[in-house]
């Protein structure tokens, strides 16, 4: 499948180096119930490593473009100390990344692959590196009854704001609601960060987040690290737990507002009109429902998640929206506990070119890979019918495949792929088109992966994907077919250091 010479060079001195392993264990199952432990008394020092090996074999173009096969290595090396009081949480992260053998050829037409962008926005650098402030924060406790307060870089993850308190609700949030819409990009090498505050009040089975944040720079950027200072995000989120009324059930509704004002030329629509700058600003409104509840010797689980936005997008009325149905079965008595889940999302398009609205939902800054493991597709103007079974041979254990059905919502409008903003300024706005081809028929994907647990502070994840394009790919490639392999490794370990 991988023929070329640098391509076995690249895998085997990742055999040698003998890091494989996991870093967002997307295809992990249910992970082993977490010991309880009192909080540490000091600083705690914790160390976590990263090393990913690609391959990948991306539609072949046609002849005079890129080269769609190559392979490359990563490491994201991350270093923090984190302190917890009675009245205050401090944490300060610092991250470094390192790349061998990015591409140098495979851009035309467009990205072939992630390695390309890994590489154009590395500043044309086949082995980048850099060192920088990952996190820097603090976080109030009790600022007033119930409410505590964080301030500084940190992470933020939609749908993440509340713990049910069920294993299982969390598992599916996990894999199929986290960072649908806001996150931190965690599983590309150089991922984004927030700056700004964070606010959470609990009453009850009630709790209230609200975040006024900016991204980082980050995701494909090798300039990582950097605010970008024409980007705003306001937020809120009410989660309902668990309770003896809403049994297994927990609840979910959103608002969020986007504003982006960089100096980006490009434009992702289908206008193929020119921009001088961002001119994007759009307010989400949303709910969501995750259950799982006890079924004849198993537990069934139901997502229902939709979102309506409207705002303004280059001067046009921006009209969009978004859902995902799903459910799923768990045999939880029988040998290895064969998981299977089925679903459907749909991110509405925009029908026509020329009119003055724009019909295409907007992804805003979420992680992608979570919901297209090949990540072939946004989750902007598709269709995406799907069916997962994962099982867990062991505790330590888990196994994950996923078959995807893909359409694009909207011939008219265009194939869509990115996970948000990466640059304050330049040429790349976050996300990218191409053309239909005047089809829908965007392919078939099957994806499968494998997480092991080695010991408590390692672990190893591999993953194979392979996507039969239709005529939405075939119409630009000249081939249908793309192929995309990692083997992953994560070390991390945690030190208490005493006063």
């Amino acid at each position: 499948m991988f023929t070329s010479r640098r391509n076995l060079l690249v895998v085997a001195s990742v055999m040698v180096i003998g890091w494989i392993g996991s870093a967002d264990r997307a295809g992990a199952q249910t992970p082993p119930p977490a010991v309880k432990s009192s909080p540490p008394s000091g600083f705690t020092l914790s160390v976590r490593d990263w090393t990913r090996a690609e391959l990948w074999r991306y539609f072949e173009p046609n002849p005079g473009a890129g080269d769609p096969e190559y392979a490359f290595v990563a490491n994201r090396l991350q270093l923090e100390l984190k302190r917890a009081w009675r009245k205050v949480d401090l944490q300060v992260t610092a991250q470094h990344v390192g790349f061998v053998g990015l591409p140098s050829d495979a851009t035309g037409p467009g990205p072939l692959g992630i390695g390309s962008l890994y590489y154009e926005q590395g500043l044309r650098s086949p082995h980048p590196q850099q060192l920088w402030l990952r996190y820097a924060n603090v976080r109030v406790k009790q600022v007033l009854p119930g409410l505590d307060l964080q301030v500084g870089r940190m992470g933020y993850t939609s749908g993440a704001e509340a713990a049910s308190g069920d294993a299982r609700i969390e598992a599916i949030k996990r894999q199929r609601l986290d960072a649908r819409i806001l996150g931190e990009f965690e599983w590309s090498i150089w991922q984004r960060g927030f700056d700004g505050v964070r606010a959470d009040w609990t009453r009850g089975p009630v709790k209230v987040t609200g975040v006024a944040v900016r991204p980082t720079q980050g995701g494909f950027a090798r300039v990582a690290g950097p605010t970008i200072d024409d980007i705003d995000v306001l937020g809120a989120t009410v989660s309902v737990q668990p309770t003896r009324r809403l049994r297994h059930t927990q609840l979910q509704g959103f608002v969020l507002r986007y504003d982006d004002t960089r100096r980006v030329t490009q434009r992702p629509d289908n206008t193929g009109l020119p921009a001088a700058r961002a001119d994007v600003g759009i307010t989400s409104i949303g709910g969501t429902l995750v259950g799982a509840y006890p079924l004849a010797g198993g537990a069934a689980d139901v997502l229902a998640w939709g979102v309506r936005q409207d705002g303004h997008w280059y001067g046009q009325a921006h009209r969009a929206h978004s859902f995902a149905l799903e459910g799923g079965y768990q045999w939880t008595t029988a040998p290895w506990a064969p998981w299977l889940r089925a679903g459907l999302l749909h991110a509405s398009g925009d029908e026509s070119p020329t009119d003055n609205r724009h019909g295409t939902y907007f992804a805003v800054l979420p992680t992608v890979r979570r919901f297209s493991q090949t990540t072939v597709f946004s989750t902007m103007n598709v269709d995406d019918v799907f069916a997962q079974v994962m099982a867990r041979p062991s505790t330590r254990v888990g196994l994950r495949l996923d078959v995807h059905r893909l359409l694009l919502a909207s011939a008219a409008d265009l194939w869509y792929i990115g996970s948000g903003a990466t640059l304050e300024e330049g040429t790349a706005f976050g996300y990218a088109g191409r053309r239909s081809n005047g089809s829908s028929v965007l392919g078939t994907s099957v994806e499968a992966s494998a997480d092991v647990t080695v010991t408590p502070s390692w672990s190893v994840n591999a993953f194979v994907g392979r996507v039969d394009g239709g005529r939405v790919v075939t119409g630009t490639f000249k081939g249908d077919r793309l192929w995309f392999l990692y083997v992953e490794q994560v070390l991390r370990l945690d030190t208490l250091l005493r006063r």
